[in-house]
């Protein structure tokens, strides 16, 4: 592989993680996200965020209703890259 290719590799796959049955997608730091925020799960799945519960230093607590109207919450790392629809 050339070192242009590698440096556009690293430049696409900066901000985007990979689904299952849909591809690469735009992510976003889960310390980064909102309320009213839409996200995207493998297999085309997606879920909006409703609350921010709880933030730490490194954690953040989410409650999201899915598409199918069911209430979850969840617990990420703020590093952690979660696919979102802009």
């Amino acid at each position: 592989m050339s070192q242009k290719s590698k440096q556009l590799k690293k430049t696409t796959m900066k901000n985007s993680i990979q689904l299952q049955s849909i591809g690469r997608v735009n992510a976003t730091p889960a310390g980064e996200i909102k309320i009213g925020t839409t996200l995207l799960w493998n297999f085309g799945a997606t879920s909006e965020v409703i609350a921010i519960e709880k933030e730490t230093a490194k954690s953040i607590w989410i409650t999201e209703v899915s598409e199918r109207g069911n209430t979850y919450t969840r617990r990420f790392l703020k590093t952690r890259l979660i696919g979102t629809k802009n």
